[in-house]
């Protein structure tokens, strides 16, 4: 079974990974989003004799690190670690 560790793409900025059938690479035909923090990528297996075509989604999960230079006014869930060193933070004020 292939891998199904995604990576940047060289060609766009959608992600390619590899194909779970076969293991060749993928290539994303386009995509859409279907809620501003989740994105549906249509994807192809390279190897044309295996063909594979199937449809990725990517998610937004949590905040790493705030924007340091927007107004932050989403309320995103926030990482463990982030919401540990906001709280260390405060409790040093």
């Amino acid at each position: 079974m292939g891998n199904l560790v995604a990576e940047p793409s060289k060609s766009n900025n959608i992600l390619s990974g590899y194909c779970p059938y076969c293991g060749s690479r993928t290539h994303s035909d386009g995509s859409h989003s279907t809620t501003p923090l989740v994105r549906n990528v249509y994807a192809r297996c390279t190897n044309k004799r295996c063909g594979h075509r199937f449809l990725l989604q990517i998610s937004y999960l949590y905040t790493i690190e705030e924007p340091k230079f927007f107004e932050v006014s989403l309320d995103l869930p926030k990482s463990p670690r982030l919401k540990k060193r906001e709280k260390a933070k405060s409790n040093d004020n």
